[in-house]
Order: C-alpha cells, then structure tokens, then sequence
C-alpha cells in the first residue's frame, strides 16, 4: 500500500508537471508566434504612444467612421483610393493628435452667406433629432461633429496656455528693435575654401570618427529603404498584332450595315462612341478631309493609329454654332437637400422669367466662382463643359433659360449668345488596341519567374543586371519611406514597398506585377529611425572635416598676415584678395553682398567696432576679414519704445506654437508607426 501510495503521489506530480510544460508551451507559442505579443505587444498592434499600445482596429474604426461622414458630405456611396488615403493620414494625424490633446478643428450651424452662427437653425436641428428614435445619418452627422466641436475647445485652450507663456520681455523687445535698426557699412576680404586643392589635405580615420561623435545629432535619419528593381515589360506579340488586325477587318462588313452606328460602337469597341461634334481641322489628319467630303454611313478604315486598328464611320452631319456664350446658377446638392435644392432653381427660374436681374441672382446665390461676375461664363467651344451642359447650351438657341443637372449640382443656364452654325461631323470609331493576349503574359510570367529563380541572391542578380543580357530596365529607388505608395513610375507599388520593409538589406523579392510589368527588386540599403551608419555618410563627413582643416589652414595664414598689417587694404594686398564693399548691412539681413548666403560672417559683422579689422571668420565658402567703416545706430526715439517690438516678437512666436507645440509633443511621445504592416 505504501508504495501505491508512493506512486499515485509521484504520479500526480509527473501529471501537474506535463500539464503546467503544455501549458507554458501553449502560452509562450502564442508570444512567440509572429514575432508575438510577449515582444512586440500584438501582430494588431498599428501604433504605440507614449509606451500605449494602439489597436489596429481602434485606428480602423476611426477610418471607417470618416469614411461615413465623407460619403454623407458628398452623396457619394463608394470612395476612390486616393481618397481613402487621405482620410486615413487624417485620421492618423486626429488620432495622435486626440490622445495627446484630443484636438480637431470643426464649425456647424454657420449661415454660409453671413458666416454668423444660426441659433434658430441649431434649436430645431437639435429637436427634430432628440425626437428620432433611430440613429440616421443627420443625427450619426451631427453626433461626430459635436465630438470634434469637442476635441477642438480641449485644443484651443492648451495652446492658449502656451502662448501665455511666450510673453516678450522688455530686454528682448530692446534687443529685438537694434538688431533691425542698427546698420553697419564694412569692408572684407575672402579666400575661398575651393583655393585649396583636395588632394593637399590629410584625413585620418580618427578625424572622421571623432566629427562624427561630436557631431552625432547632425545625422538624425528616419525609417527608409533603398531599393533596385528590374522590370520586364510585357509587349504584344507580332501574333498579337496579327490577332487584331484579323478582328478588326472580320468586323467592318457588320460595322458598314449597322443601322445604329452609336450602339454598335458601344457594343463592339475598346473605346466608348465619341458624341462630339467636329469643327472642320478638329479631326485628325488622317480622318479630316474624308469625313467632311463624305456623305453620312461613309466608312473609313481599317487603319493604324496609336496602337490600335480603326475603322471610322461617318454617324451624323450637323450644322450647330462653332462657339456659344452663356451664363448660369450653380446650386450644389448634397443626399439630403436635393428637393430643397430644385425648390430653390424653381423659384429661381420663375424670378428669372418674370424679368428678375439673372446676374444679382447668380452673386446671390451661385456656388460657382463666375458669381462674381454674374454668373457669366464667356465664350467657349463644345467639349469644354461637361456633356449635359454643353449639350444644352449647343442644341439650345439664343436666349433659352434652362434647368440642367450635372455631377457639380443644378444650373440655372441662360444662353446669352451663338455664333453661326457651321458644318460639324459626328464619327462614330471601332478601336481595336493592341495588347497583350494571356499567351503573351504567361511566356513573361515564366520568363520573369525563371529570372527570380535563379537569381536568388544579392550578388547573382547583380551579375545577371551587369551582364546586360536581360530584356528588362533596372532602377534604382532610394529612400523609400514606410507609406510610400509609388515607386518611380511604378503608380500603385504599395506591395512592394511592404516587402521591402519586411525584407532584410540584400533579400532579393519573389515576382511583382504592377500594370503591365513584372519586378524583381533588390534591398541594397536598410535605414532605421535613429542616427545614420557612419559608412553610409562617410563621403560627406570627409567633405566636412576637409573644410574645416581647408579653413583651419586658411586661418592660420591671415592671423600671420593680419599682425603687421595697419588696414584691411593693405590686408588684401599681402594675401592677393580683393576688397569687397557691403552697405546697410543689419543683424537680420540673409546675404553678404556677393558673397551670398553667411549668417556666421553677418552675426560677427555686426558686432564689430569701427575701425577694428576683425580676426578669422569661418563661413560657409571660404574664410573672411571684416572691418566696419560705418555704423548707423537708432536714435533714442527709435527704441524709446518697444511695443511694437514686444508685439512682433509675441505674434512670431504664437504663429509657432500650433506647428512646434505638437511636434515637441509627439517627439517626446516616442510614437512607433505599424501603419505599413495594414495598408
């Protein structure tokens, strides 16, 4: 019995033991799992501020919720990608913005012709929407605009505070009116840096080392990528060409019977029924001369332009004006107002008919900016309005006043003038571009990926690119940034930005596809956020160290020269440099005369006393001397007062304090940006 109990109890613990392993397996597996939780918070994880983690979907639901309100704003029911790009950088910016200040500018019930708030307005808004049971979009509005209304005042108020705090002292107006006032005239002498032949300079690699140490926080650098890529671009095949040319010609007997020239294009063509009506010279000139000599149902073609095969038809002869002059209301719709809207263009156009002033009702009411001028649009040729609208002012006749809708809104239109009608053909065109079949992708497909196969490493697909064998372009793409979207000419290259991020330096990618392009890139540098390598800017800290040993030589020799001599004159004629005048020269000039850009040399020029030659001033071209000939000090009355100053002072500072208050906060937030791992 003893030893049965000895081995339920050895048993038990053997048992805890097994399940307690599992269970930290289980537990450290899911850490560990994508480089897990247990180091880098959560794989969902799309930022971190201030050592807070942010969820992705935190983040995403504020997208959405933008994304809602800009489809309310414009009646649109989907939003285009450069769109969503825009509002997802907003809602990044809000969202630091909110948890550092929970800042965002917003204004609602502002009467848009007075700019004055709309109480009335804003009581019955407000009942209508506490009576609604339901949450709809005016009242969804409504709620994320009182929020922003919100987070603004929270903003507003804390940079009110540190404004407060930028207050100009009395000293510094003082110094402030000098600096602008006092003036000096002075004459100097350079030798340029360039005098100087590189070779003649010695640079060690503990000069190196020890500017780069000294001067660690000039080599700040932010999170990029460089990368090379070859591209094989997919062209159509000489069968290709054959393929179309055999289409477009088994085509022409039924595009020549056609009844309705307008529906079989649409049907049958690459390029949609051109509804334009051509001015005699409009045309190409391929087309011209027949189509104006030709009678309606005319066929031209097949023939080869811009790579495609045509076949033109003569649809219509008009004779319409060559140019129409007109004017027009423009009121905007959004979802929710339209039937106000078309009340408002009715009433409009029964003032209008009833002899009301067209022009005082355009500055009145037009969102357009030819309301300034009464609505008039001037003279213009067809095409240059949108369709409706120009259809309506070159099928119309002179002095109709029309109600006409477009994607801007409603316009109340009124044709104040035509030219005369001239002759004008309607062509109705069968395009057949020339593109590559999926025969003709898959041959490059194979071909790339064959490539990507056997050049597998950073030194094989520098030998393959050297050898200059490949059908292919290579570029180069440096400093990628994480949110990049495009990469040279490549538009829509986010997955390639991505892999480039994820990969390390020398990984060479799998096959891309980008429009009609196969890639294969390469990383050849990887940055992170922080300070630079010193082998990656090698080549400019040597350029520095050279100039300061350049200008350290150049000192020392007319610290030699400058002993003996009695005037910068005599100073130029020993070292063979020339004098060069400068007049009214102030603190907070930018230039020094011919010798251009050198904020050191004014600062030390402006200090100096009359008739002193100044030691060795290092500039950014060369080294300098300086002796002030003339000085033009404010009189007493020009700095007796100091309010204006004190004010400029307090006005340049608080027109910092939005842009630099923010970025001090986000520096010392430490925030870390994943947004590259969702989009």
């Amino acid at each position: 019995m003893a030893i049965l109990e000895q081995l339920r109890v050895r048993a038990g613990l053997l048992l805890a033991i097994v399940i307690g392993l599992a269970l930290l397996a289980f537990v450290l597996s899911d850490f560990l799992d994508s480089g897990g939780s247990l180091f880098t918070r959560s794989k969902f994880e799309i930022a971190e501020i201030s050592g807070k983690s942010i969820p992705y979907t935190d983040y995403e639901t504020r997208v959405n919720e933008l994304e809602e309100i800009q489809k309310l704003q414009t009646g649109q029911l989907s939003i285009d990608e450069q769109t969503m790009d825009q509002i997802r950088n907003v809602t990044w910016e809000n969202m630091i913005q909110d948890l550092l200040l929970e800042k965002q500018y917003a204004q609602l019930f502002t009467d848009p012709q007075t700019g004055v708030f709309n109480r009335g307005a804003f009581l019955s808004f407000m009942q209508r929407i506490q009576t609604e049971e339901e949450e709809t979009d005016e009242k969804r509005y409504y709620l994320y605009i009182e929020n922003e209304i919100f987070r603004q005042r929270k903003n507003t108020k804390y940079l009110n505070l540190i404004r407060k705090g930028l207050y100009a002292t009395k000293f510094e107006a003082l110094r402030q009116q000098q600096e602008s006032s006092r003036a000096v005239d002075l004459d100097f002498i350079v030798q340029n840096f360039n005098t100087i032949s590189d070779s003649s300079i010695s640079i060690t690699e503990s000069d190196i080392r020890k500017y780069y140490k000294e001067n660690i926080n000039q080599f700040k650098q932010s999170e990029s990528r460089d990368i090379r890529y070859t591209y094989f671009e997919v062209v159509p095949s000489e069968d290709d060409f054959k393929a179309a040319e055999l289409w477009i010609n088994e085509i022409k007997p039924e595009f020549e019977k056609a009844e309705d020239v307008k529906q079989f294009v649409n049907m049958e063509s690459d390029e949609s029924f051109d509804e334009k009506n051509y001015n005699p010279g409009e045309l190409s000139d391929t087309l011209n001369d027949f189509m104006f000599g030709a009678q309606t149902g005319a066929l031209y073609g097949p023939y080869f332009e811009n790579n495609a095969f045509k076949i033109s038809r003569l649809a219509a002869i008009n004779f319409l004006p060559d140019s129409v002059k007109a004017r027009h209301i423009l009121l905007q719709a959004t979802q929710n107002n339209v039937q106000t809207i078309y009340q408002l263009a009715d009433s409009l156009m029964k003032m209008i008919k009833e002899g009301a002033d067209f022009s005082m009702l355009a500055m009145m009411n037009s969102s357009d900016g030819s309301a300034q001028t009464g609505g008039d649009l001037g003279w213009f040729r067809e095409g240059e309005m949108v369709k409706a609208f120009s259809d309506s002012c070159f099928l119309g006749k002179k002095g109709d006043v029309k109600l006409v809708a477009t994607q801007y809104g409603i316009h109340i239109l009124e044709i104040l003038d035509q030219s005369e009608p001239v002759k004008q053909v309607q062509v109705g065109t069968v395009v057949k571009n020339v593109v590559p079949s999926e025969e003709t992708d898959h041959l490059y497909y194979v071909k790339v990926n064959e490539f990507a196969g056997v050049n597998d490493s950073w030194d094989k697909f520098n030998k393959a690119i050297e050898d200059g064998k490949l059908q292919s372009t290579t570029q180069t793409a440096l400093n990628l940034a994480p949110m990049e979207k495009r990469v040279n000419d490549l538009e829509v290259a986010r997955p390639l930005v991505n892999w480039a991020y994820k990969a390390e330096e020398k990984d060479v990618s799998a096959v891309f596809k980008f429009s009609n392009r196969y890639v294969v890139a390469v990383v050849d540098n990887v940055r992170e956020e922080g300070f630079a390598d010193l082998e990656e800017i090698r080549a400019d800290i040597e350029n520095r160290v050279r100039q300061q040993k350049k200008s350290e030589q150049i000192m020392a020799s007319m610290a030699s020269k400058k002993s003996g001599a009695e005037s910068i004159e005599e100073l130029g004629k020993s070292l063979g440099l020339q004098v060069q005048p400068v007049s009214s020269l102030r603190f907070t000039s930018t230039v020094l005369g011919n010798a251009g850009v050198e904020p050191n040399v004014i600062a030390a020029a402006t200090s100096l006393e009359k008739g002193v030659i100044s030691g060795p001033v290092a500039g950014e071209n060369g080294v300098y001397l300086l002796s002030v000939t003339n000085i033009s000090e404010p009189s007493g009355e020009d700095i007796s007062e100091t309010d204006l100053a004190r004010n400029y002072i307090e006005r340049s500072n608080g027109a910092k304090t939005n842009y630099f208050a923010f970025e001090a906060l986000k520096e010392l937030a430490n925030i870390k940006d994943n947004r590259r791992e969702f989009y």
